[in-house]
């Protein structure tokens, strides 16, 4: 039996104060109910073993499983939210009929072939031009919005790691707060202090991707999912921190101590939530997008250069280049020896079908005084974000290059058709570094070079014609142009048998010159037989005699595998730069005159083959494998890819925000079920408790009463 040495009155006086508390903390909830981030709390009693009411304990109702499950929830929704809404952006544009390149690309095609079909018509010529203009203003204007989307985007890392240090840090402080008051109080937590913490902690995993574990001492550490420390026992703290190396608009994350002075470089795919949602955008779309742009303008705009340039225009010279490409300055590593040394690079002609959309970090290996000056240099291969680019068999792609000419003017052809200038000459330092990207920017930086609709070369530069004597019945198929540099023969292996004033080398001009090799170009194709012919210079003279020819298909390239095919025409790089190839069957003493195309005002042979380029398989695919013929696309093609590329990843996007959005619901209603306060059960609580509360303060009144009635029995 247990003996109670508590009287009445104190018990009753217990009972009242602990009703009064629970009315308190029940009347916080209701009051909290629209608080953001609030966790509802509960109070609870011990029983006097003498008697009454003990001490009372606040707690928060809180599943920490829940909780944790609602801060991952959050964080993946806002990564796949912040892809969604960006890629959609891009998704809309490059959808649009409005800004489609498909559409400007067609039309300059189609501006082409009706203007070949009449070359003489100069309107059908001026529409080329208009249709070239037009063109490259779509690219500019889609290459525009792709840079004030990156420019905006780096507006958004700022403002998105100022605010998570600005929650890191409130972090750190409520901590502190923590852990001072529960120092001070043992047995009542410091429930509005911590709510605030929490929501502050779920508002940062938001933004990233974050683990917690919470302390004895009631602080919680915060904890990046890759493992990096944000909020650390001590109560100290790290901070996001944004910058570019050597690409100031290419953002990177570090993460950033200043009490111990350590950076800690973030790879941006695993840091999650919104943050890592922008980088991801960045890196999957943005950057391609950019540089397949930049891809497709420069492998069309050369590739034409590279067709006009074969032909002959309307005033009867060589075709010249149609547009104008850009020369990219290489960027800087700030590490380098001098910040004032410079890099440039460029496409070199006719190179489109080796063009890639990747970066490239050129480190300067070793320096040679000249003159001439030489660098050594070794070639990387990157992606927008610097990772290196590997080959078919997972190797990062690299090469190196040595003895490269360094003067100012002199471009020297490395890889992926790029041609680099070191303009600094022996001024580099070995371990220089360099960055360059030939695509990012130059969508926009290309432009058309002529005004004249008479440069527009639609003719071809030879003339094939029969002699009128001949028996056989051999026809023209075809003539191909591959090559119409001009220049001494005699030092630049990269010349062809044009001579630039409206002929081809005669004796005495070609490579073969001066005696006793003094054979002009290839000027004349006699027929010995039916399956062999002698080809001759334009005075007649003899220059190789082919015999059992398989076909009359390319007979001068037939000539060059003969034994007789002069040495020194054989040691250029493409001589003489033209072909020819009949149909039929030719007699003994049959001709076939070259010459060049005077006034061949009405040829359209080059203006076909330009028109024809939107079909050709023109553009490099991949990076990882050759330029090859198997690697190569057609211009509508790279685009279709682009389109695609974009719409493809925005709709993943879109499945993937939708099912993270149901995730986040879901584990919000459980945590909210056991967290969140419930407006029927504070009421029932309420109800009950002022009902205790009324009994108890019936109990002091009958205490009252009974100390009175003793009182007045003893007077």
């Amino acid at each position: 039996m247990t003996i109670r040495n508590a009287d009445l009155l104190s018990i009753a006086s217990s009972g009242l104060a602990a009703q009064n508390r629970l009315l308190q903390t029940t009347g916080n909830n209701i009051a909290n109910v629209n608080t953001e981030g609030y966790i509802r709390e509960r109070t609870t009693f011990v029983a006097e073993l003498n008697g009454g009411v003990g001490r009372g304990t606040t707690s928060q109702i809180l599943d920490i499983f829940a909780q944790n499950q609602l801060r991952r929830d959050t964080s993946t929704y806002a990564q796949f939210t912040a892809y969604h809404d960006k890629a959609s952006q891009l998704d809309d544009i490059f959808a649009s009929e409005a800004s489609s390149l498909a559409t400007s690309m067609s039309d300059f095609f189609e501006a082409m072939q009706t203007a070949a079909d009449e070359p003489t018509n100069m309107a059908a010529r001026q529409l080329v031009l208009g249709q070239a203009d037009s063109l490259l203003g779509r690219f500019n204007s889609l290459s525009e919005f792709l840079s004030y989307k990156e420019d905006e985007l780096n507006l958004e890392f700022n403002s998105m790691t100022e605010d998570a240090n600005n929650l890191i840090e409130t972090i750190a402080e409520l901590n502190n707060s923590i852990r001072i008051n529960q120092y001070r109080n043992q047995h009542d937590v410091p429930g509005a202090i911590i709510s605030e913490r929490d929501n502050a902690i779920l508002k940062l995993a938001e933004m990233v991707d974050i683990t917690t574990r919470t302390m004895e001492d009631g602080s919680t550490l915060v904890n990046l999912k890759s493992g990096q420390s944000l909020v650390m026992q001590d109560g100290t703290f790290n901070v996001f921190e944004v910058n570019g190396e050597p690409d100031a608009k290419q953002k990177n994350l570090t993460l950033k101590n200043s009490s111990r002075g350590v950076d800690i470089n973030l790879p941006e795919n695993s840091v999650g939530g919104r943050i890592g949602g922008l980088f991801n955008f960045r890196d999957d779309i943005l950057s391609d997008a950019q540089r397949q742009m930049g891809q497709l303008a420069l492998a069309l705009a050369d590739a034409v250069n590279q067709q006009n340039r074969l032909g002959m225009d309307y005033d009867g010279q060589l075709g010249i280049d149609i547009f104008n490409l850009p020369v990219t300055q290489a960027l800087n590593y700030s590490t380098n020896s001098s910040l004032s040394l410079g890099l440039n690079g460029r496409i070199a002609e006719g190179q489109s079908n080796q063009v890639t959309t990747k970066d490239y970090q050129i480190v300067i290996d070793n320096v040679a005084a000249g003159p001439p000056s030489t660098v050594d240099i070794t070639v990387n291969l990157l992606e927008p974000d610097g990772t290196p680019v590997l080959d078919v068999n997972g190797n990062p792609q690299t090469q190196s290059f040595t003895g490269l000419d360094a003067a100012a003017g002199t471009f020297v052809p490395i890889m992926d058709g790029l041609e680099i200038e070191f303009p600094n000459g022996a001024s580099y330092a070995a371990g220089d570094q360099f960055l360059l990207q030939p695509t990012k920017y130059s969508a926009g930086q290309i432009e058309v070079g002529i005004v004249r609709p008479e440069d527009i070369a639609f003719a071809s530069p030879i003339r094939v014609e029969s002699d009128i004597n001949n028996l056989g019945d051999a026809t023209l198929v075809s003539t191909d142009v591959t090559n119409v540099n001009v220049g001494n023969p005699l030092t630049d292996t990269s010349v062809s048998a044009f001579d630039g004033t409206g002929g081809i080398h005669g004796p005495g001009q070609s490579p073969a010159g001066p005696l006793p090799t003094d054979v002009g170009a290839p000027a004349q194709i006699v027929f010995l037989s039916a399956d062999s012919y002698e080809i001759r210079d334009s005075a007649g003279q003899l220059i190789t005699t082919v015999s059992g020819a398989s076909s009359l298909e390319n007979l001068i390239q037939q000539g060059a595998a003969s034994a007789g095919w002069p040495p020194a025409f054989a040691a250029m790089d493409n001589y003489p730069g033209y072909d020819l190839t009949l149909q039929g069957v030719p007699k003994a003493g049959d001709v076939f005159n070259i010459n060049y195309n005077t006034d061949g005002f009405d040829d359209n042979r080059n203006g076909l083959i330009m028109a024809d380029l939107q079909s050709m398989d023109t553009m490099r695919r991949s990076a990882s494998a050759s330029g090859g013929p198997t690697n190569l696309l057609t211009f509508h093609e790279s685009y279709a890819s682009l389109v695609g590329s974009v719409g493809e990843k925005t709709a993943k996007s879109d499945v993937s925000a939708q099912a993270a959005k149901a995730l986040v619901d879901q584990s919000k209603s459980w945590f909210e079920s056991v967290s969140g306060v419930s407006l029927d059960e504070e009421a029932a609580n309420l109800m009950r408790f002022q009902q205790a509360y009324s009994a108890s303060a019936r109990l002091i009144s009958t205490a009252q009463d009974l100390f009175n009635t003793i009182l007045s029995s003893v007077r």
